[in-house]
């Protein structure tokens, strides 16, 4: 295998993937324990996350965002579009997450005061005390899956990293965590 060099705005670095005698592209070692390790540590975290919030409290680790969302609205309330952009969910997914929460009593569909045409997701006080309820166990959980197994430079690494690819999504976020 050859490794390439390749300039970028950051500088110089050495390409993230070789080609073998076929013609097929690999990553090098370093960049496939990168990026694999990012990938699968993202899907066995949000797997077992999501497990534990469905064991606890019948909520999907996306129903709790858009209630956390909800929560931490103007008035506990949001255009479904709104949630859809902030969650990155599509429209039609929330549609029905909403329509799941709403048959348990946790939110209502409200018309919007400002669009008769818009429709809004309204959290009441079962949907609040459900996201308390929610929340510290998923905080806990991240807390004991996550950041117990990294020490603080390791935690401000992956800020610094992360924060490169998402600059100010920490605060978009904070609801659910």
């Amino acid at each position: 295998m050859s490794e390439e060099t390749t300039i970028h705005e950051a500088g110089t670095c050495s390409r993230a993937y070789e080609t073998d005698a076929n013609g097929l592209a690999h990553w090098t070692e370093t960049h496939a324990d990168a990026w694999i390790g990012l990938l699968e540590t993202h899907k066995h975290l949000t797997r077992a996350l999501d497990a534990e919030l469905i064991a606890q409290h019948s909520l999907s680790l996306s129903a709790l965002e858009l209630l956390a969302r909800l929560a931490s609205a103007d008035d506990r309330q949001l255009h479904l579009s709104a949630l859809a952009a902030a969650s990155g969910l599509s429209l039609s997914r929330v549609s029905r997450i909403i329509d799941t929460l709403e048959d348990r009593g946790l939110v209502a569909r409200v018309n919007c005061p400002n669009d008769a045409r818009a429709v809004h997701a309204k959290l009441d006080e079962t949907g609040l005390e459900l996201v308390l309820a929610a929340q510290s166990t998923h905080f806990a959980s991240v807390q004991a899956a996550f950041f117990d197994l990294l020490d603080e430079d390791e935690i401000a690494t992956l800020a610094r990293v992360f924060g490169k690819f998402a600059p100010g999504s920490a605060g978009q976020c904070s609801a659910s965590g």
